[in-house]
């Protein structure tokens, strides 16, 4: 598995993330089909999968949090919605 930034290609969602939200950093990542869409703030991390033709995997979840969480053992909170299309990933600093 390999995460691609494509950031640039996400320009408006990330301008809207900025303006409208209180996060100061944004970044888009393709995981394959899988969307990962990375947030960070003064007092969180937030990271969204997301796959609009099937579930995200377990792995796939996994791999996100050991790539783009730099703690060892991270303390996080995983909500998904019924069909597991969309799972994020919520980290406390």
């Amino acid at each position: 598995m390999h995460l691609i930034d494509v950031t640039n290609s996400y320009r408006d969602l990330v301008h809207s993330q900025l303006n409208s939200t209180n996060v100061n950093y944004v970044k888009v990542y393709s995981l394959g089909n899988t969307s990962v869409i990375y947030t960070e703030s003064d007092k969180a991390i937030g990271i969204v999968l997301e796959n609009h033709n099937r579930r995200v995997r377990k792995e796939e979840t996994d791999f996100v949090i050991e790539r783009l969480i730099k703690e060892k053992d991270p303390s996080y909170i995983l909500t998904f919605d019924k069909s597991q299309h969309v799972i994020e990933i919520h980290i406390d600093k």
